[in-house]
Formats: structure tokens, C-alpha cells, sequence
């Protein structure tokens, strides 16, 4: 079977971003791990100490998801001041800002948190719950206007790749209204870059493309590959895509067409 693999994050790496990603996996494979970290979009990458090995303790104790993954949990700080007596909302910058609706109404005036250290959420809604009200709790302190620091927890992905040296994934930039745009040119660069492997023997191939996504559920890989042209990977059996370490197949054969599926007798 021929694999081909695209990597569309590569379009968007820096000096700086490389340059800690190949930190990481070095200090990674001298501590004996073998793992694919998932960094969501947009995360600045730690390169010397002590971030290196605040997340290399983060990773030893990685808690297993019953997908298989595995959740890198970072201590992190938020920062809630309030800003006006009136009104009952909190305005959000950073990875939270997609929440701020559930604060509203819940709050004795008008707030602003910023949640630019936090990235992405833990996969427990339990926990995600308790920092909501967490939040509302601090909302009410007396020291409210001088800023209060609201602990959290900032939580990557990562699979166990039994052997092998580690690697990093992710971009340091973050998604904006160009970026799904961007996204799609890069692929159909990166498809007929690819061209070539078709010609190549094989009684099947596939194609595996990997993306960004701070969210497994808010990868933008598949939505973009249905809504090109089928024909520059119609050569291919099997599609599919990897982003924050959850593999999604867009395109799967009819069973008993593979050569390794074919009906017994």
C-alpha cells in the first residue's frame, strides 16, 4: 500500500516556532518518550528553561482520554478585573473568548478577563463547569477592580506513539478570516505536489493529511478537501485527516475493494 502524507502546517512554521518545536523534541527523546503533541493554534512553544521542563513533567503525568489520547494539562492564569458597575457581562480575550455568553447576566456589572494564557480547555465539561463558576465566584470579590487571577488549566493533546522519536504539530498562527482561504491554496499546492506517487505501482494508496485544529470537532481540514475539486484526489482509496490527535476518514472505500478485503473462496 502507498501512504502519502501532506503536512499544511509547515506553510505557516517561523525561525522561532522550528526552533522550539526542535527543542521540545529533543529534550522529548533524551526523557525517553515517544509521543505526537498536539499544540493548539496559535501556542507559543517553550524553548529554553524552565519551560522545557515544566512541560516535560506536564507530559510525564498526562492523564489517558477514553479515545486514547492523552491530556497534557499546564497550570495557567487568568486575569478578571471589573471595569463598570452597570450591566451584567464579561468582554474575553483569549481562549475563553468563545464562552463569554455564559457569564452574562450571572455577573454584578461589566468585566474583562483575559484568558490569553489559556489555549484549550480541558476535555471534562465537569471541570470546564467549575471554572465558569469560578469565574462568577471572583466576579463578586471586594478586590474585583484591581484584578483578581483566576487559576486554570491549559490542556494540549498528545497520542502514544510507541516507538520512535517524538514529534511536535502544530502553527504559530492563529485562525482568522484569511486563514480558511489560505488553507484551501495550500492543499491544492500540496496535492499536486503528490501527483507524482500516483504514478507509482501500488495495489492501494491513501492519502493522510495533517492540519491544525485547537479542536478535534473544529478541524477545518475535511469541510475544505469536500469543497474542492474530487478529481485532484480521485487517485487515492483512502483519505483522511489528523488534527489534534483524532484521525477522520473523508474518503473510504466500498468494502471488498481493497486488495486486503476481498471476499474469501
Amino acid at each position: 500500500m502507498s501512504i502519502a502524507v501532506l503536512n499544511t502546517l509547515a506553510a505557516d512554521a517561523t525561525v522561532e516556532w522550528e526552533a522550539a518545536r526542535a527543542a521540545i523534541e529533543k529534550r522529548l527523546d533524551v526523557e525517553g518518550h515517544s509521543l505526537a503533541l498536539w499544540a493548539p493554534r496559535g501556542a507559543r512553544l517553550p524553548s529554553s528553561e524552565p519551560g522545557l521542563s515544566q512541560l516535560v513533567l506536564a507530559i510525564d503525568e498526562a492523564e489517558a482520554l477514553e479515545d486514547g489520547r492523552k491530556e497534557v494539562r499546564r497550570p495557567v492564569k487568568l486575569y478578571l478585573r471589573r471595569v463598570g458597575t452597570t450591566g451584567s457581562v464579561i468582554t474575553v480575550l483569549g481562549g475563553l473568548s468563545g464562552h463569554w455568553a455564559q457569564f452574562t447576566n450571572r455577573v454584578p456589572g461589566t468585566y474583562q478577563l483575559n484568558s490569553a494564557e489559556l489555549l484549550r480547555l480541558p476535555a471534562s465539561q465537569e471541570e470546564r463547569d467549575e471554572l465558569a463558576e469560578r469565574i462568577v465566584t471572583e466576579a463578586a470579590q471586594p478586590e474585583i477592580d484591581e484584578s483578581q487571577v483566576v487559576p486554570a488549566i491549559d490542556a494540549w493533546s498528545a497520542n502514544e506513539l510507541g516507538e520512535g522519536q517524538s514529534c511536535v504539530l502544530g502553527t504559530p498562527a492563529g485562525e482568522d478570516e484569511a486563514w480558511s482561504a489560505t488553507l484551501r491554496r495550500n492543499l491544492r499546492k500540496l496535492l499536486k505536489q503528490a501527483e507524482p506517487n500516483l504514478r507509482k505501482p501500488a495495489d492501494a494508496r491513501a492519502l493522510v493529511v495533517l492540519g491544525a485544529a485547537t479542536y478535534a470537532e473544529e478541524e477545518k481540514l475535511s469541510w475544505s478537501l469536500r469543497g474542492m475539486d474530487p478529481m485532484l484526489y480521485a487517485g487515492y482509496d483512502i483519505l483522511a485527516v489528523v488534527a489534534d490527535g483524532v484521525l477522520k476518514t473523508v474518503l473510504q472505500p466500498q468494502r471488498q475493494t481493497l486488495p486486503w478485503d476481498a471476499p474469501l473462496g
